[in-house]
């Protein structure tokens, strides 16, 4: 304890004494996180909870090179359970990219993100495991935009993701994907602009399918999509921004995942006061777009199988009670379709909530507690109901 408020002094003294905004950014956390069902058990069984502690250290660094803007960051962080220690991990993040521009009519970005921590335990399907399962995430990604006129521009991007998990249970859930897209915007920025826009994606699941021991059987998927996009800004406290896409996605080994239909998303951020700011969120999609759609490296709070189909809808508040003082409430609600090979379907209904409150005692100092639950109902075989109620606090020092 008396090395932490050492350390807290040490950092508040720094950065009241520094001159100019620095090139980089260090924190270093520790929370304490309670669960109460930490496998996800079903309803009317035992359970696991347990207390975790965690440790975290984060840095990122920036850097401005003519037009060009660079960013590398980096964190690791300790999982030590009281209980199942056989749960102990050491996670780590990563994220890296340029944004870049050209004295004329190009310009785009590259970036690289991954992720290596637990993965979420009780997806629909997955075999129940109270074993430690290491899940790494990593999504690599170029865009390019050429300027035709002020308000118009082609679009063109290229992406590959990658899911691996440590324990061969789950071989049958790694996917590696390709994405390909080219489109057509018209718009004036910070009004309304108007996108159209073709995508397409190959998925491969090398181990889908283990017939005899040691010989796989892969699963290949196609994906197309035809893309309709819109970005208004009606006022300064108003951001809309949607997309819908006419579907068709073909597997060669899971035909019950086929799909041809509607997808997209519609996100509203909203301040109707000074204090006050809301986001709400409406997305249908697959597991895969949904877990990719705003990557930078963190862990899922739901995790779906890559290929099922999810409607789901978000809802998160944040509110400045004082200068220091900020409440943040949220409440998601995920639908999933099931289906299996023999032509069983159904749906499971995922609800999450969650409570906290933050506190900046100084500008380098944050303190912050969260108590959350999710509940998951289900009429089908193919999936199961569960409890869970979650509690974190932390303390996070920062240097920038």
């Amino acid at each position: 304890m008396r090395g932490l408020a050492t350390l807290t002094l040490i950092l508040s003294a720094l950065g009241a004494a520094r001159a100019q905004e620095r090139p980089w950014t260090v924190s270093a956390s520790q929370a304490v996180r309670y669960d109460s069902n930490v496998f996800r058990a079903e309803r009317g069984t035992p359970t696991d909870s347990d207390v975790a502690s965690i440790t975290s250290l984060d840095g990122r660094l920036r850097a401005q090179l003519g037009r060009q803007q660079a960013y590398l960051g980096a964190g690791v962080s300790a999982h030590r359970y009281r209980d199942n220690d056989q749960l102990d991990f050491t996670g780590n993040t990563l994220e890296t990219g340029v944004n870049w521009a050209t004295v004329e009519r190009l310009s785009g970005t590259l970036r690289y993100a991954q992720n290596r921590g637990l993965a979420v335990y009780g997806t629909a399907g997955a075999p129940q495991i109270n074993d430690r399962i290491l899940e790494r995430t990593q999504l690599g990604e170029a865009t390019v935009r050429f300027g035709i006129t002020s308000r118009s521009a082609l679009l063109g991007s290229v992406a590959h993701r990658r899911v691996d998990y440590s324990e061969a249970a789950y071989q049958d859930r790694e996917y590696r994907q390709n994405v390909a897209s080219l489109g057509y915007q018209y718009g004036v920025e910070r009004a309304l602009t108007l996108g159209v826009g073709a995508r397409h994606t190959r998925d491969h699941t090398p181990r889908y399918d283990e017939p005899t021991p040691g010989s796989f059987v892969a699963n290949r998927g196609t994906r197309r999509d035809v893309d309709f996009t819109l970005l208004w800004q009606p006022s300064g406290l108003s951001t809309v921004s949607a997309r819908i896409s006419a579907t068709r996605q073909r597997y060669t080994q899971a035909t019950e995942a086929d799909f041809s239909g509607a997808t997209g998303s519609l996100r509203w951020e909203y301040r109707p006061t000074g204090r006050l700011s809301l986001s709400t969120q409406l997305e249908r999609d697959t597991g895969a777009e949904a877990r990719f759609a705003d990557f930078s490296g963190t862990d899922p709070e739901l995790s779906v199988e890559s290929r099922r189909l999810v409607n789901s809808a978000q809802l998160e508040a944040r509110y400045e009670l004082t200068g220091k003082t900020r409440l943040n409430a949220r409440v998601r609600h995920a639908r999933t379709k099931l289906s299996d090979g023999t032509g069983t379907t159904g749906h499971d209904n995922t609800n999450i909530y969650g409570l906290g409150i933050e506190y900046n005692p100084t500008r380098t100092v944050l303190l912050g507690c969260e108590a959350g639950q999710e509940n998951r109902s289900t009429a089908s075989p193919l999936s199961y109901a569960y409890r869970a109620t979650t509690a974190q606090c932390l303390v996070r020092l920062t240097l920038d």
